[in-house]
């Protein structure tokens, strides 16, 4: 991140002097957050990111965790879990790691309950005592909790303030809030002294994207369609169709000039995805079809190429979906599902499946729903678990459950333990939060 001319290196650098400049006003806080706009979280992230790794600027010791939260009662089991596998895909990395109690404490885990809150925040602040040591950095060590998904706010802060309270002084926590909402407010004003509050200024991302994107020499042709993408974004954001398919046509020049067919492809979908806020469902599907017409003749011998039919079928269903018509969204949703297991993509196989059953469940095609539903969950359940937990495969789960389908009661029990295992206890919950709109990109 030392590269001057890169806007987002030159934020994140900005991002890393805040820091150091905060902890001198207030040096003895052990619990701190970012206080940022939406806009500004992948920033922040980058932050995390690049301060966990051996390029960090800070003096701290930096650690971020993004297990989901979804109960008090098995979170700290879970960050124990993460915490314990991601150090070992680190060892995998480098073999040189010599964090001594590691293999104990993976022993350990494995006989823990994860229903047992007290023990469980127990090992996971020893775990954390054990890594501190072994680090070796006089500073304090900081614990991002930064869950990527969160169920219940008052609940988390709950979690954090008794969890606080049980670690040592030379460890704390991070956590990332949110402007006009205040999720950790309480929090803050319950802890007093112990917290910092770290403002983040409006570091104007769109323009920082922007900066990226069109740098370099303007005659190149992935400079020129990065310069398309930003003009047809800016004019969207102002409702101006005229503008957005000016640029969208030129992006479709400038790609077809080239003579690389997926780069061309490309170009029709980003130009059609620019154009389903204006609901233009001619030139969308005129746009969607000529670029999967491109691409067939080579799906089958060229990986990119294949990858972009799955987008374009995937965009199909969702504008099929926008504009009401369920059936074909259904049908499109099932054609890149298939499609995904013909190219061996059966993680998209999932997402694609999902958005299928969330499209019959809203809209009572019960008959359809229940046609697909056995392949669907064959599809997911067959996944390893760290594959699978990246998954929304806990919606089909759901109605594959509770569908009336012959199902074994062991079997029935299985997938139960599974889905506790892997989603948490309010599994059922979070397929319930499933986003009311299919996913663009089904994963």
């Amino acid at each position: 991140m030392t590269n001057e001319h890169n806007p987002i290196a030159i934020r994140i650098n900005r991002l890393q002097d805040q820091w150091i400049e905060g902890r001198k006003i207030k040096p003895t806080a052990r619990i701190i957050r970012w206080l940022v706009t939406p806009d500004d979280v992948p920033l922040v992230n980058g932050f995390y990111k690049l301060e966990s790794s051996v390029h960090g600027k800070i003096e701290e010791g930096l650690v971020v965790l993004l297990t989901n939260f979804e109960d008090a009662d098995i979170f700290s089991y879970h960050l124990a879990k993460d915490w314990l596998e991601m150090y070992e895909k680190d060892l995998k990395k480098y073999p040189q790691l010599d964090w001594k109690d590691f293999s104990k404490l993976k022993e350990q885990f494995l006989t823990l309950d994860q229903k047992d809150r007290t023990t469980n925040e127990e090992f996971f602040v020893d775990l954390l005592k054990s890594f501190k040591e072994y680090e070796g950095n006089s500073k304090t060590l900081f614990i991002g909790i930064n869950p990527r998904k969160v169920w219940n706010h008052q609940e988390m802060n709950d979690w954090c303030m008794q969890f606080f309270t049980q670690l040592p002084e030379n460890i704390g926590l991070v956590l990332t809030d949110h402007k006009g909402k205040g999720y950790h407010d309480s929090l803050f004003a319950n802890l007093g002294n112990q917290t910092q509050t770290l403002v983040l200024k409006d570091q104007d991302m769109r323009g920082a994207y922007q900066a990226l994107a069109t740098q370099g020499n303007p005659n190149d042709p992935q400079v020129a369609f990065r310069k398309c993408m930003m003009e047809m974004g800016n004019c969207a954001a102002k409702n101006d169709k005229k503008g957005v398919d000016k640029w969208g046509q030129k992006a479709l020049e400038v790609t077809q000039k080239t003579g690389q067919k997926p780069f061309w492809m490309s170009a029709h979908l980003v130009y059609a995805g620019f154009l389903f806020g204006f609901k233009d469902s001619t030139k969308i599907n005129q746009l969607l079809d000529k670029a999967i017409q491109i691409g067939k003749p080579k799906m089958n011998s060229d990986q990119a190429t294949a990858g972009l039919i799955l987008q374009l079928y995937s965009y199909k269903a969702a504008y099929y979906s926008i504009d009401g018509k369920y059936q074909k969204a259904f049908d499109w949703f099932v054609k890149q599902a298939e499609l995904s297991i013909e190219q061996k993509q059966d993680m998209l196989a999932v997402g694609a499946y999902k958005n299928a059953l969330l499209v019959a469940s809203q809209n009572n095609m019960k008959q359809q729903l229940l046609e697909i539903l056995p392949t669907a969950f064959d599809t997911g359940y067959k996944l390893d678990d760290t594959n699978l937990k990246t998954t929304e495969f806990a919606f089909t789960a759901k109605h594959y459950l509770e569908a009336p389908l012959r199902i074994d009661a062991n079997k029935t029990a299985e997938i139960e333990a599974r889905m506790i295992e892997l989603f948490g206890k309010k599994w059922r919950d979070i397929a319930k939060h499933t986003t009311n709109n299919p996913s663009l990109v089904a994963v």
